[in-house]
């Protein structure tokens, strides 16, 4: 059971927090903090969504695991993954991968067709990166960009409002940001091993580093047009100061990234206090700003 939970990648579930991004960004416009009404029905079917992209994830870490079984023993980290160290055969994986995406799939039709649209488009999108897509360098990364732009998009269906173009923008950037530092760690880690793993990059590949310095900042200067030009935020331009929270965090980010890259996103996002700090600080004062 444990090796099974391992598989899931759990911890991995953060980042479909981004479902509930389209309910924060749409405090005092949609929904009010004294309205319980819609507040409630706004959360639940946000936290509908998310759990059904939990499942829909889960199924694709487990195809992941299966296909890659044979790279990820090359890795110091990953050939400790229950696939590949032969816990846990290929074709359990496999099988167990169907039917999270099955169970992820239904669980999204109570939210409506065009969130099961989503999350087909979220399947199809990861047997395509997981077969063909994640051995093309910068086309890896963009289509996990897009994963997660695609997560925030289905945040905004799952409450059925309009999925703001800036959620989308930042969204996209920021992942786009941690795809290429995760792939730039890689090459750290590894060395002239790292295509033996990742066959998006080699080991003198410039690329990922001159993506991530692009991706961050698309990320600052997308979020700094939305505070200050968005529809749904204050008038007054208060939102912009949630900015530097943003500018913080994508440094801090970096920092810890460059002087530990063993760590996966999660962990630095979630364990590292600075980082951690930033991002409550910054969840919550976009909230009060929203709903003054």
């Amino acid at each position: 059971m444990t090796d099974w939970i391992a598989l899931a990648r759990p911890r991995q579930w953060t980042k479909n927090l981004l479902l509930y991004a389209a309910y924060l960004f749409t405090a005092g416009d949609e929904w009010g903090v004294g309205d319980d009404g819609e507040t409630v029905t706004f959360f639940l079917r946000a936290s509908l969504g998310f759990a059904a992209f939990c499942l829909l994830s889960s199924a694709g870490y487990l195809l992941n695991d299966a296909r890659d079984a044979e790279r990820d023993r090359a890795h110091p980290r990953k050939r400790e993954r229950p696939v590949a160290a032969g816990r846990i055969s290929v074709t359990a994986a496999m099988r167990a991968a169907v039917a999270l995406a099955i169970a992820g799939t239904a669980l999204s039709a109570p939210l409506g067709p065009w969130f099961v649209a989503a999350a087909l488009g979220y399947l199809l999108a990861v047997v395509a990166y997981t077969y063909r897509l994640k051995t093309v360098p910068v086309v890896d990364v963009a289509v996990v960009a897009a994963l997660f732009a695609l997560r925030a998009v289905a945040g905004a269906i799952a409450i059925e409002v309009e999925a703001s173009p800036w959620i989308v923008i930042c969204t996209f950037s920021g992942a786009a940001f941690v795809a290429a530092v995760k792939r730039q760690q890689e090459a750290w880690l590894m060395g002239i091993d790292t295509p033996r793993h990742r066959q998006s990059v080699s080991a003198d590949a410039s690329w990922p580093r001159t993506l991530a310095r692009v991706a961050a900042a698309s990320t600052v200067i997308g979020y700094g047009l939305y505070a200050a030009l968005a529809e749904n935020v204050p008038d007054d331009g208060l939102m912009l100061v949630t900015l530097p929270f943003v500018v913080l965090a994508v440094a801090r980010y970096w920092q810890v990234a460059r002087r530990r890259p063993d760590r996966d996103a999660d962990e630095i996002a979630f364990r590292d206090p600075v980082v951690l700090v930033l991002v409550v600080s910054f969840v919550v004062v976009a909230v009060v700003v929203q709903s003054v």
